[in-house]
Formats: structure tokens, sequence, C-alpha cells
């Protein structure tokens, strides 16, 4: 079974570069997706593709088992829930 791991707290001070990683074990990987959530909100995608991209402040990068989201200039108000998914190409759902 495919599975998708990410760390459960990552750290930082204000204006640095932060990076969340994302393991995974999907082996036909096609999209990636980065979501932020608040508490008692509906979760927001910020960034997805099949290539590193950049949204704004979020960047994606991703090797063929991982993937990362930096978020530069780091404020106070992101400090939240972050959740990336895999897309397999069989499955065509994330």
């Amino acid at each position: 079974k495919d599975q998708v791991s990410q760390p459960s707290t990552v750290a930082s001070s204000e204006g640095a570069v932060v990076e969340i990683f994302c393991n995974h074990s999907v082996s036909n990987a096609y999209n990636f997706f980065w979501y932020l959530h608040f508490p008692g909100r509906a979760p927001r995608l910020l960034v997805k593709g099949s290539r590193p991209s950049q949204q704004g402040r979020y960047n994606m990068t991703y090797e063929r088992f991982s993937s990362s989201l930096l978020i530069l200039q780091v404020q106070e108000a992101d400090a939240a829930v972050y959740y990336c998914a895999v897309e397999d190409t069989e499955a065509g759902n994330p």
C-alpha cells in the first residue's frame, strides 16, 4: 500500500525560509499537491503540479519519492497545518 509521510512539526523564525518535506512510496507519482489548513476552515490549495513550481511565497520542488514546500519570508500568519498529497498516474486521483 502506498504511503505519504510528513514531519509533525517544523519551526522557523520570521523572515526566514522554511522547508517542509513530504516523502511517499508512490512509484508512478504524477502530480504533487500542497495544502494549507487553519483550524475551523477548509484546506486551501497552495501549489500543485507535475514539475517544480512557485505560487507567490510558496515554492514546490520534488524528486521521485519526495516533495518539499519552501515558504519564503516566513510570517507569523504562516503558522498552520500543511498537507501534501500525491496523484498516482494509474489511479488518476490524489
